[in-house]
């Protein structure tokens, strides 16, 4: 069975790259909302969450949701969030999240982190670009 990850994100730009990131690696991806969030990360081949925090607080209720449930329990969740947003962060982890990134650095290593949420320990491979003759 493939396993897919499920994503919680309203910002379009992140939405898309995931999207993308998604048909780069031939991996399913999957969007809810944040009321949805828990029912459907209960799928059997869910993986992992992605999701975008935001100051609303009703993410924070899903990742609790999440956390109750036994068959969600040990989903990794990974939140990103602006890089100033240092309260949210401390209530991220607080509510259970497993890793908080600033969208910079999701942003950046989206692809080897959706690897390493599938497959733990792989990585992709980039090839070398060659390098340029001495003038």
């Amino acid at each position: 069975m493939n396993r897919s990850i499920l994503a919680c994100v309203e910002d379009l730009f992140f939405r898309s790259k995931i999207e993308a990131t998604g048909r780069h690696l031939n991996v399913s991806v999957r969007f809810a909302d944040s009321k949805d969030l828990a029912a459907a990360a209960r799928q059997e081949d869910t993986a992992a969450i992605l999701l975008e925090l935001s100051t609303n607080g009703a993410c924070f209720d899903a990742v609790r949701k999440l956390r109750q449930q036994a068959e969600t329990r040990d989903l990794p969740v990974i939140g990103f969030l602006r890089h100033t947003d240092r309260e949210l962060a401390k209530q991220a982890e607080a509510a259970g999240l497993t890793r908080v990134l600033p969208r910079s650095e999701f942003s950046e290593t989206l692809p080897d982190l959706v690897m390493d949420l599938l497959a733990p320990g792989t990585k992709r491979e980039i090839p070398e670009e060659p390098e340029l003759p001495d003038e």
